[in-house]
């Protein structure tokens, strides 16, 4: 059964994704494309460049709270010179160099075309608004009035660019372009996939669905939320054409709470493991 796997951001919660696959594999569901946006662009990297599931579950449980890098230097500058000339250069509050250096040390310098299997990762240029899909091939591919896509950057940068929330994370510059968050625009990217040659596709979505949560209580909570309300109605309406949409329901974790990883795993595998007859019966038509 070959089929396309969306998997969106989330920041911690893309611990899910892991949960999600490793349901799939228990089933003989394995993804011949992948997309990912965000912490879900982690993922399909991971996923895309050789490694299993049990090795993805491995690296996320290894996991401290200070793969999270707060600039608190920049803070407080950028805060002085506010103060002093209602102006600042201060673009975010994680620096990101954690995160990028360990997909660095797990994926060296592969670059998009170097991934086993066809791979879309997500990003968005903060200045165009164009939508920036990074893709192993070109070859389907064309770009249009509001997408552009490369392929000849290396992989880890690429998941650099889609997991910098706006505020949150700094944003990065590839070939020009500052890139942020490929949520902005593609919060599940499922219409790449089609377009990259898969029939069918599964989305798996840890993004808010309309339930109220009340643990929104810092900047960073608050820039993720936002973006995620924001995003709500577009996700609906670009995630037509999956053939099943999977949510896990997790928004009740924090964008950061690294240590509940364990308990976002087995969430994520019991959503697929609830919905798994009605996975096999849509790729199987």
């Amino acid at each position: 059964m070959r089929f396309g796997l969306a998997l969106s951001g989330g920041a911690t919660r893309g611990a899910a994704h892991i949960g999600a696959m490793k349901a799939l594999a228990e089933n003989g569901l394995h993804p011949s494309w992948i997309s990912g946006t965000s912490a879900g662009s982690m993922v399909a990297a991971l996923y895309a460049c050789g490694y299993s599931v049990s090795e993805m579950e491995e690296i996320a449980l290894s996991l401290r709270k200070d793969i999270y890098d707060t600039d608190y230097l920049g803070i407080i500058a950028g805060v002085l010179q506010w103060i002093f000339t209602k102006d600042t250069a201060w673009d975010g509050i994680v620096k990101g160099k954690n995160l990028e250096n360990l997909m660095k040390k797990l994926l060296g310098e592969k670059t998009m075309k170097d991934a086993s299997i066809p791979l879309a990762i997500t990003a968005v240029d903060i200045n165009s608004g164009f939508t920036v899909m990074f893709v192993s091939s070109k070859r389907r591919l064309r770009d249009t009035k509001h997408t552009i896509y490369i392929d000849d950057v290396p992989i880890y940068q690429a998941v650099r660019a889609s997991i910098a929330i706006p505020v949150v994370f700094r944003p990065i510059f590839i070939k020009g372009m500052r890139l942020v968050d490929g949520g902005v625009t593609e919060s599940v990217p499922v219409n790449v996939l089609k377009q990259m040659g898969a029939g069918k596709v599964i989305g798996i979505d840890l993004g808010y669905s309309g339930q109220r949560r009340n643990e929104v209580n810092n900047i960073l909570e608050i820039g993720s939320q936002s973006i995620d309300i924001m995003s709500y109605r577009m996700t609906k309406l670009k995630t037509m054409r999956a053939d099943v949409i999977v949510n896990p329901h997790i928004y009740d974790v924090g964008m950061m709470e690294v240590d509940r990883i364990p308990e976002l795993i087995e969430r994520g595998y019991k959503a697929v493991t609830d919905n798994i007859d009605t996975i096999k019966n849509a790729i199987l038509i």
